[in-house]
């Protein structure tokens, strides 16, 4: 299967396109593949907008010119309506409904989007405080099964440069290890690439310094969320995650 990459090459002031062929189990993995990319390169500081990220000089600017400007290609590209649709242009980005927005990066790569309706864990902590702002407090710290064990907070952040390297590193070793396999159904081909996923992410990784994939994303997103937070406090944004 063809995919498109967003990467961000060997050029560190442009986002640039390159072609990879991977193996992909499921159209939907591959959609979200996309997806996961768009959300690293919007975290990602780029010296032509001054060492600010997409997400910022979007919320600076109230709109995403300079980001277009600076990789033109994007609006030619087939993928440009989901940088559109992901980049922060309206207030709904910081209500906490806007987590169910996002893919949860590579540890979720192959799960199903997940609605507000399937988060139990909300719905208990609603039910629980009298104070809706009380319950999301809780709910955005707490580590999810929903989405790999990640708190909301740090699904709503999005991975950057690290992740985005590591999902390329991922994709590689998987399709090494699946293509030319037969599989007896469908569901047997995703559930032997969630286990190599699940046995991967524990590895030390080169691409990472040698660290298990899965600290490693954490603590970016960790990384990114706390700019997020610093950022938005400073442009007097009131947020769901802060």
């Amino acid at each position: 299967m063809r995919r498109t990459e967003d990467s961000f090459g060997k050029d560190k002031k442009y986002a640039r396109l390159e072609i990879s062929s991977y193996w992909i189990p499921t159209k939907e993995s591959a959609k979200k593949i996309t997806l996961i990319q768009i959300e690293c390169a919007l975290n990602k500081p780029y010296p032509l907008l001054k060492n600010r990220t997409p997400f910022e000089d979007t919320i600076i600017h109230k709109n995403a010119s300079n980001f277009f400007e600076m990789s033109p290609y994007l609006k030619r590209a087939s993928f440009f309506k989901y940088y559109q649709r992901m980049l922060p242009l309206n207030d709904r980005e910081f209500t906490y409904r806007s987590v169910y927005s996002k893919t949860g990066g590579l540890l979720n790569i192959f799960n199903p989007r997940i609605k507000e309706a399937m988060d139990n864990k909300l719905k208990e902590l609603m039910n629980k405080y009298e104070h809706k702002k009380e319950a999301i407090g809780i709910w955005r710290d707490t580590a999810s099964e929903l989405w790999s064990n990640l708190p909301p907070k740090l699904v709503w952040a999005g991975g950057a440069y690290i992740e985005n390297q590591l999902l390329k590193d991922f994709l590689e070793q998987l399709t090494d290890r699946m293509r030319g396999r037969g599989f007896d159904s469908n569901g047997d081909c995703l559930i032997s690439s969630i286990k190599f996923l699940r046995e991967w992410q524990f590895k030390p990784n080169r691409v990472c310094f040698w660290k298990a994939p899965v600290d490693a994303i954490i603590e970016e997103r960790q990384r990114v969320y706390e700019r997020k937070l610093s950022f938005l406090q400073k442009m007097q944004i009131e947020t769901d995650f802060s």
